[in-house]
């Protein structure tokens, strides 16, 4: 032959045992070297987008926690403030009520009106349309 190669007569046939097959895999590995080292690289890849995966999971679920949360306490803040501004115009209308009360002139007719006092001299009719809760009113 002229590529120097004799022919494989039939006479040599090739033994199946073990070792043969372990040569086999040997010499085909051989030839592949990168074959191993690939599977070990898509190996770590998977592991890596696992590990990352993991750890985005836990954020999402930490940014999720944290909006409901500032979300509660956005309404606790707007209810305070609603609560506030009430307390202040209650405190405005008693600090008016008390500023009327020192006011003797006020005091006096309030007291005529609610609890039906007279001055010496007057006569006080009550009629049926009268509420005392009409001078407290003003």
């Amino acid at each position: 032959m002229a590529d120097g190669k004799q022919p494989q007569t039939a006479k040599v046939q090739r033994l199946e045992n073990e070792y043969t097959r372990r040569l086999a895999r040997q010499q085909v590995a051989a030839k592949q070297p990168h074959h191993g080292l690939k599977r070990r690289r898509v190996r770590r890849m998977a592991r890596i987008l696992a590990i990352f995966a993991v750890f985005a999971l836990i954020l999402g679920i930490q940014l999720v926690r944290t909006n409901a949360s500032l979300h509660h306490v956005n309404q606790q803040v707007t209810t305070s403030k609603q609560k506030l501004a009430q307390t202040k115009q209650t405190n405005a209308e008693l600090k008016l009520e008390v500023k009327q009360l020192n006011n003797k002139d006020y005091l006096g007719q309030l007291i005529r009106s609610k609890y039906y006092y007279s001055k010496s001299g007057e006569t006080i009719y009550s009629l049926p349309g009268d509420h005392a809760s009409d001078v407290t009113a003003k």
